[in-house]
């Protein structure tokens, strides 16, 4: 047998090995994170005013399910093994609708674009990461909301909310809890803003 002939069958035997460990080493377990929020008490409508939520958006890098963290201004990184239960903004736009539901500022709130509503709420997301500091890591989340009237493609009104809540512990479910927190404080900012508007006379 010559050299070549045996580095042949060192590299075969070296290849099957390596296949053999890859399929034995176990997977890393992946952990799902799901938003959960304390709705306000229910409250009866007298408005007049319908509305539907348009299922929101969001920006690269928080289109998906894998959590984003951020260790500087700079640079940012995902987690393999830490995932939301489902996108950011099926989350965020599920929570709006429940919470928009319970405030009684529209008659009606339609939770798809199927809905025949008065107005329309669409919004996007513009951050939803874990922001890591040396000590302490916080949960920073950033919506545009906006409303069109049925019919129409111009919205007439607009607002932009933020908010970063400090996590409990350094681990991702804390952010979870944070995210949650922040997502309550911004739909109470929104229903305070939407009570003049929905009030006000159409024109």
């Amino acid at each position: 047998m010559n050299r070549r002939v045996r580095l042949l069958l060192g590299l075969a035997v070296w290849s099957v090995t390596l296949i053999g460990c890859s399929l034995t080493k176990p997977r890393p377990e992946v952990h799902h994170y799901a938003l959960s929020l304390q709705l306000p008490e229910a409250r009866s409508s007298t408005a007049r005013t319908s509305l539907v939520i348009r299922p929101l958006t969001a920006r690269d890098p928080y289109d998906q399910d894998r959590m984003v963290y951020r260790t500087s201004p700079y640079a940012f990184d995902l987690y393999s093994s830490h995932r939301w239960a489902s996108a950011p903004a099926e989350q965020v736009t599920y929570w709006t609708y429940r919470y928009l539901q319970t405030t009684g500022l529209f008659s009606q709130v339609f939770p798809t674009t199927e809905g025949n509503a008065d107005v329309v709420l669409g919004g996007v997301i513009r951050q939803f990461e874990e922001i890591d500091h040396e000590a302490t890591w916080e949960a920073a989340l950033s919506i545009e909301f906006w409303l069109t009237r049925s019919g129409e493609r111009s919205p007439f009104w607009f607002r932009s909310y933020s908010a970063t809540k400090p996590a409990g512990r350094r681990n991702p479910e804390a952010i979870a809890a944070a995210m949650s927190q922040g997502l309550e404080e911004i739909l109470r900012q929104l229903t305070a803003d939407l009570a003049p508007v929905v009030a006000a006379p159409s024109p």
